[in-house]
Order: C-alpha cells, then sequence, then structure tokens
C-alpha cells in the first residue's frame, strides 16, 4: 500500500519567509494556434515538499543529479511523535525515549504535530515552526551512522527569527560525514506511519544538477 507523505504544489503552498512563490504564466502556442493552451511554471527548489542536498549549505557539496535517483529508495523508514507547539526546539532530551527507532532507521521522521496548521493557519506555519536545535544532528549521526534522511511536518528545520541556527543545523546535517539528507514540509498525519517500518520512495519533480528541490514522497507499507 502507497500513502502520499508530499503536499501537491500550488499557488496556495505556504512558503518559508523570503522564497519566491509559484507563478503561472500562460504562453502562446509555438504552432500559432488560438485555441492551444500552454503556461509557463516557475517555483523555487525549496517550495512544498522537498528535499535539501548538501550543495545547500556546503561549498563543493553533491546535488540532486549527483546524489539521488529518478526514484530514490530508503528503507526502514520510521516516525516518531514529538509534539511542539509555536516556535518550539526539538532537543536531544526529546529524543531519548525513542532511541530503539533513531537506530533502526534509514530515513528518520518527526511528527511534531504542526502540520495540523498549515491549511488553516498558513502564516504561523510558516513563520513560527518548531525547529530543530543544532545538537540534534551530531546525536543522530552518533546514535546511527546509518541514518540518510532526516524529515519532518513543518516548513523547514529551522525558524525564520534565528537564521543563524537555522544555517548551523543545516550544515550539521548535510556537510557532516556521512551526510544525512533533509526533507521538509512533509505531510505526516496518517497514523499508520508512527506504528511500524516502511519504505519511503522519493521522486523527484526535477531531476538536475540542483542543491533542493520539490518531490513527491510516498511511504509503502508491506
Amino acid at each position: 500500500m502507497l500513502i502520499p507523505i508530499s503536499y501537491p504544489l500550488n499557488r496556495r503552498t505556504p512558503l518559508y519567509p523570503g522564497t519566491e512563490p509559484l507563478a503561472i504564466t500562460p504562453t502562446k502556442s509555438l504552432e500559432g494556434s488560438d485555441t492551444e493552451e500552454r503556461s509557463l511554471i516557475t517555483f523555487s527548489s525549496h517550495a512544498g515538499t522537498h528535499i535539501d542536498l548538501p550543495r545547500h549549505f556546503c561549498p563543493g557539496g553533491g546535488s540532486v543529479s549527483g546524489l539521488l535517483a529518478p526514484e530514490a529508495v530508503f528503507e526502514p523508514a520510521r516516525c516518531i511523535a514529538v509534539p511542539k507547539t509555536g516556535a518550539e526546539p526539538i532537543r536531544i532530551y526529546d529524543l531519548l525515549p525513542h532511541l530503539d527507532a533513531i537506530r533502526d532507521s534509514r530515513a528518520l521522521f518527526i511528527r511534531t504535530g504542526g502540520g495540523r496548521t498549515r491549511e488553516s493557519d498558513p502564516g504561523p506555519y510558516a513563520a513560527r515552526p518548531p525547529w530543530v536545535h543544532h545538537e540534534v544532528p551530531g546525536f543522530l549521526r552518533m546514535e546511527n551512522p546509518a541514518l540518510r534522511l532526516f524529515g519532518i511536518d513543518t516548513i523547514s528545520i529551522a525558524v525564520p527569527a534565528e537564521p543563524g541556527e537555522g544555517a548551523e543545523t543545516h550544515r550539521a546535517f548535510l556537510c557532516g560525514s556521512p551526510h544525512i539528507f533533509l526533507l521538509e514540509d512533509v505531510d505526516l498525519s496518517y497514523g499508520r506511519l508512527l506504528e511500524e517500518t516502511w519504505t519511503l520512495r522519493i521522486y523527484p519533480v526535477v531531476f538536475d544538477d540542483l542543491e533542493a528541490v520539490p518531490v513527491v514522497a510516498l511511504a509503502e507499507f508491506g
């Protein structure tokens, strides 16, 4: 069974402050037809459910086409619940009750509950999300050297009010060895995600030499 955990990308998609909105511009057909419709679609590489690769913060770091496949598979994947409200940080002590899940995952997701307000209150969802403290990546890498992807149900692992902290946390995930990819703005509302291991399948919307890209992400249950 396949469950989508990525959000559709559209003009109403909440965006991290400073991110360019999706734009759709009607264009004329090259054949000069008056009835054929075409559109030019422009969007940020960090819009909607997207994956960050090392090049985002690491000089000379790998890109989408360099480190992913057109279908990227991570298994086992695990999701843990770390409830947070507003711009609260996720710290090491929040993760200690979940060591078994952390050590038994190649892709780890954290459900803060922040995704509940994505549609109903997109302003605070984008501006004051729960965020990840820079101490977390090193802890995860120490507990599980096989971890390759970290995902979260907030617009970013960073909070706009703390740009320096956000940059440090991104670098700790993406530039450390081994690097840990980031999947942000993920729909983790499906209850079964917390109950068992599953397989994560990621399909980049654009497969090219990019530092990040929106994706279609699916959770597969056996």
